[in-house]
């Protein structure tokens, strides 16, 4: 793994659980994180589609830019990702093969990394081969509950709000290979967005938290709160927003 809205919207608050409710398909565009504390730093991320609602372009702003290009074969299937990162000016290749129905081998300068699918075709394990890493991906009822990523561990819990990213058509793993977005942000689930995720090393833990969220008049989450901790006592809050296109 590489490292990890502006239309008129109405908003309405949220007692309860947003739902979609007019059928619209939409996918998100633009994702922005702003630092309350400091309304100059954010981090966007921005995301393009192509006709089948397949990721085909990620761009990452904070401080640097982090892009990565997907490209799909004739099979329809991914085969190859080119990702760009303006600290050391560098891009990287990433070829994607496929052995059978459960096992992917990406390959780059970096080395090679090897990802098991399960039947739903979800990520259970990832294997850098040159690093000699191992890491292993949880699943209860089609949601990631921990991911175990380079001996630290990231555990999740679920809201009952819809998952933004639930009409992009490419594989649920690759944002989570991309970036640390799909780490934090959108880790692989069935619908649902995450509610916390807590990240634990060896001495500490970090952790953010999800509420208050909004939606505009299709019930799309238009924005939420995210708390971050960790175990110094150090706390921060951030307000994410929402732009979206039409899913076709």
């Amino acid at each position: 793994m590489t490292a990890v809205i502006a239309f008129s919207l109405v908003f309405k608050s949220c007692d309860k659980d947003p739902k979609e409710e007019n059928g619209v398909k939409k996918l998100p565009s633009k994702i922005t994180i702003t630092w309350t504390s400091d309304a100059h730093t954010r981090t966007e991320w921005t995301f393009k589609y192509d006709d089948l609602n397949r990721l085909t372009d990620f761009i990452r702003i904070s401080g640097g830019i982090n892009t990565a290009k997907i490209e799909y074969d004739a099979n329809n299937r991914l085969s190859k990702i080119t990702t760009f990162s303006s600290w050391g000016d560098r891009s990287e290749v990433s070829t994607v093969q496929y052995v059978g129905n459960n096992q992917i081998i990406i390959t780059s300068d970096w080395g090679t990394e090897v990802i098991t699918l399960n039947a739903n075709g979800q990520m259970t394990k990832l294997v850098w081969i040159d690093e000699d890493y191992v890491n292993d991906f949880t699943y209860t009822d089609g949601n990631l509950m921990q991911a175990y990523i380079e001996e630290d561990y990231i555990h999740y819990s679920y809201s009952t709000v819809l998952n933004v990213f639930r009409y992009a058509t490419n594989p649920d793993w690759l944002l989570f290979w991309i970036d640390e977005f799909g780490e934090i942000f959108s880790p692989p689930s069935k619908n649902m967005l995450a509610k916390s995720a807590i990240y634990y090393d060896d001495d500490d833990f970090q952790e953010w938290a999800f509420s208050q969220y909004q939606t505009d008049s299709d019930g799309y989450v238009s924005s939420c709160k995210v708390v971050e901790t960790n175990g110094r006592g150090y706390t921060e809050e951030l307000i994410m927003t929402f732009e979206y296109v039409s899913a076709k």
